[in-house]
């Protein structure tokens, strides 16, 4: 018999918002991502009920090399997805996979290195990188594609607190420029909590809930001290 991942629950996310996936391990948060790109059930196996729908287009339907004209996944470990050694060379891979002509692709490289102010880094080893340097050239080398929809796998997981708060920043400013839509599961809701325009929480049963922070908080068992505290003391929001 087959592993339940969600039994029920409806997303309808708006275009140009940041979502932030939360849920106990194991509760299904990183497959909801791989959902939306077409990872599952191309690359998981399994079987979807339902529908899933991203600008009108079926990731079911269609593979993930198709999906990511148009979705761009940041996994939770970037050295999982990096296939080259130098920063420039990774960056340049989707362009590369794509068939992009090479003054075209040289002119985008050199865009998006400057804009993630990546210069100083152009020519480095992957391997030699911080986990901040990593995130970003991790983020740079999905937005080259140019995509509509960004997802990213537990970011800041391995990062300390103070790297953590600078790429969520940054991940907020990519929304604002590229009028990105965003989904971002976290461990540490709090983090999250204060940019989020949604929440999707899976529950311990594997239900989806979704809405406002506002709307969702109430309904979750793992929650920020902070709101602990609010409870107790019949604070609201």
């Amino acid at each position: 018999s087959g592993k339940v991942v969600f039994k029920g629950g409806n997303l309808n996310i708006p275009a140009k918002t940041l979502t932030g996936g939360s849920g106990p391990s194991g509760s299904g948060k990183s497959t909801l991502l791989r959902c939306i790109n077409g990872l599952v059930p191309h690359f998981s196996g399994g079987t979807i009920a339902g529908t899933v729908s991203v600008f009108g287009r079926n990731p079911i339907d269609e593979a993930p090399e198709k999906m990511a004209e148009m979705v761009g996944f940041v996994f939770q470990e970037p050295e999982a997805q990096f296939v080259y050694d130098t920063v420039e060379d990774e960056i340049a891979f989707v362009l590369e996979n794509f068939g992009t002509p090479y003054e075209s692709m040289y002119r985008r490289v050199n865009e998006i290195i400057q804009a993630f102010r990546l210069e100083h880094l152009r020519e480095k080893k992957i391997q030699n990188l911080s986990g901040g340097e990593k995130q970003k050239v991790a983020l740079a080398s999905v937005m080259i594609n140019r995509p509509k929809v960004l997802l990213l796998d537990e970011p800041t997981s391995q990062l300390d607190p103070v790297t953590a708060e600078e790429i969520l920043s940054f991940v907020l400013d990519l929304k604002s420029i590229y009028h990105l839509t965003v989904l971002i599961t976290e461990h540490r809701l709090e983090r999250l909590l204060p940019k989020a325009d949604h929440i999707a929480y899976i529950d311990e049963e594997h239900n989806v809930h979704f809405g406002d922070p506002q709307t969702v908080l109430p309904e979750m068992s793992q929650v920020p001290p902070i709101i602990k505290l609010a409870r107790k003391l019949n604070l609201y929001p």
